[in-house]
């Protein structure tokens, strides 16, 4: 993801793109460029991302900066035939076929090709029903008609606004595949989507609006965390540390001291000629100081510190469904809600695998026990849907993918 000033380019720029009302700040500046055949995802609610779209539609004026398509304005009558767009309130023909209406539509262009009808039909799953008129296609249905009829034209962007509006998990399936087809062809894509989980299954490319202003969700971030974590063996994963973290006060190594007491407690018991025996634990006490070390008893505290407000929460692990890592910031997903933590990823990562949590994203720690399906968008793309209330969805990376099958036994 590229974030720089404007220049002339073959793609998409925003230039410090502003709108505010009165005393209001709109939206904040945003800043960005997309390049041919990349997608990109803006994370923010729904009504900045309308927002956005309409200021990109010049429905909307802004109050600085500028937003061009190959150096010229989107509105610009030579970006028309080069630009297509899908709206939240986007209408259809009812009377209207399916390949009726997309014929209709490449002839507003000046052109007619079968095979590109026939092509985007097959793409959103539309084939069979591609002669029923589009008032008695489903909701969900008329939006994937929506994703072939903005393709039509062989357009060089697609600007999308929240693209899994009211679609089921089967659209949703599609909607991936034809990102990616659009995007192997070279088409620039450009959403607004209200879920990052969402986003992050359908793009790695991801800016998300936050407090302090629109903020890139940086790849970066796994790089950083793995680089904190010790290096493991392959499976490593199944093994169970329920050792103490490691502090700067703790002279204990538990492995190390208990040979060495086993030793020292055996020529002792020699030289005494089997003198009477001593506990377990005045043998290590002893043991640890004839090292020039003192042992201190192995504590575990379990629970995790989460802060509300002006009061510190502690949180049972088995409480929490998923970890999500953004802005520096780890949130705990709980059933009764979500609460910030000081500690970072790596280290609730470490923490929390004894419990049953797994790295599933450069950005989560999920609750395996709380995972109910595992959804295969694409060979590269996949999601966890979870079995809380809220029905989560966790995006998985596919290098986590074949990791967690082999944990969950999958075949």
């Amino acid at each position: 993801m590229t974030l720089k000033p404007a220049s002339d380019s073959d793609g998409l720029i925003l230039d410090k793109l502003y709108v505010t009302k009165g005393n209001s700040t709109l939206l904040e500046s945003l800043s960005l460029t997309i390049r041919p055949g990349q997608c990109l995802a803006v994370q923010c609610n729904h009504i900045t991302g309308s927002l956005i779209i309409d200021v990109l539609m010049d429905r909307s004026k802004l109050s600085a900066g500028r937003a061009t398509w190959g150096g010229q304005p989107l509105s610009a009558a030579s970006a028309t035939s080069r630009i297509g767009w899908i709206r939240q309130t986007d209408a259809i023909h009812e009377r209207l076929s399916a390949r009726d209406a997309l014929t209709f539509y490449m002839k507003l262009y000046g052109s007619f090709d079968k095979s590109q009808v026939d092509r985007l039909l097959q793409l959103v799953g539309l084939q069979e029903k591609q002669h029923t008129s589009l008032g008695k296609y489903s909701i969900s249905e008329q939006r994937r008609f929506h994703l072939a009829r903005a393709a039509i034209h062989r357009p060089e962007l697609i600007i999308l606004e929240d693209p899994e509006f009211q679609m089921d998990l089967e659209s949703s399936y599609l909607l991936r595949q034809w990102i990616q087809a659009m995007c192997g062809e070279g088409v620039s894509i450009f959403m607004t989507v209200p879920s990052l989980e969402s986003a992050l299954t359908m793009t790695d490319d991801v800016i998300r609006w936050t407090p302090s202003g629109f903020k890139p969700v940086l790849i970066e971030e796994e790089q950083n965390d793995a680089a904190i974590m010790e290096p493991e063996e392959p499976n490593a994963v199944y093994d169970i540390d329920v050792s103490a973290p490691d502090s700067e006060e703790t002279l204990y190594d538990p492995a190390v001291s208990a040979a060495q007491a086993e030793e020292a407690s055996a020529a002792r018991n020699e030289d005494r000629g089997n003198a009477e025996e001593v506990s377990s634990d005045s043998a290590l006490e002893d043991d640890a100081d004839t090292l020039g070390q003192r042992w201190y008893p192995q504590l575990s505290f379990d629970k995790i510190p989460a802060r509300v407000e002006d009061k510190i929460v502690l949180i049972d692990p088995l409480e929490m469904n998923f970890i999500e890592s953004q802005d520096g910031t780890s949130q705990l997903h709980v059933h009764s809600g979500m609460y910030p933590c000081s500690m970072t990823l790596a280290e609730l990562e470490k923490k929390l695998k004894p419990f049953g949590f797994f790295r599933c994203h450069r950005s989560y720690l999920v609750n395996l026990q709380r995972v109910r399906e595992v959804i295969i968008w694409s060979r590269n793309s996949y999601s966890l849907v979870l079995d809380d209330e809220k029905k989560s969805t966790v995006p998985l990376s596919k290098n986590k993918y074949e990791e967690m099958k082999t944990i969950m036994g999958i075949s």
